[in-house]
């Protein structure tokens, strides 16, 4: 999978997980194929056991883990009788909390703005849905040429400002992106 994590549209199954010392993973847990972890594909295989009791088996070793205890996202769980204290938020929780701790300025620099004047053509995500750096976001047609506006970096659109069909003069807002800076 590589160093670089793509985002699905269904972030249901994507998690952040901080240690008590502060260190965060990034957890992706599909349902058809391998978990990643901070962007990269482990080859691990959980085997579901019963009542908070799992196993998993990662190289060639077979792990025994237990939720000890749960409260709201705070996570206290055994793995071979070793326990760790995570915080466990879904992704869209983490950006939550980030938005609340953070000032203006930092969300500012993920605003998309308009290069040129133009007419928006079409808008390809809505607001909630998680992006990544690079992906279209809109067409924006501008001297009968259309051009597709890209995210700048991995994260939610928080805000659209603009509709298909409105005119649009340079620089002006067009997307509010948060940052998935994890």
């Amino acid at each position: 999978m590589g160093t670089s994590y793509i985002y699905n549209r269904d972030a249901s199954r994507l998690f952040i997980a901080v240690r008590e010392n502060g260190k965060r993973y990034k957890l992706f847990i599909p349902k058809e194929s391998k978990p990643a972890i901070n962007g990269v594909e482990k080859d691990i295989d959980f085997i579901e056991q019963a009542d908070f009791h799992y196993a998993f088996e990662w190289k060639g070793k077979r792990f025994h883990c237990e939720l000890v205890s749960r409260d709201q996202n705070k996570a206290v769980i055994k793995v071979n009788g070793v326990e760790y204290k995570y915080s466990i938020e879904s992704i869209f929780s983490y950006i939550r909390r980030g938005m609340i701790n953070s000032d203006s300025n930092n969300i500012n620099n993920n605003n998309i703005s308009a290069p040129m004047p133009g007419k928006i053509v079409d808008i390809f995500l809505n607001e909630g849905d998680l992006v990544n750096a690079g992906e279209p976001i809109l067409t924006l047609e501008a001297m009968k040429m259309q051009n597709e506006i890209s995210a700048n970096c991995n994260g939610v659109i928080r805000k659209i400002k603009v509709q298909a069909g409105q005119s649009v003069m340079k620089d002006e807002l067009l997307v509010e992106i948060q940052s998935i800076d994890v």
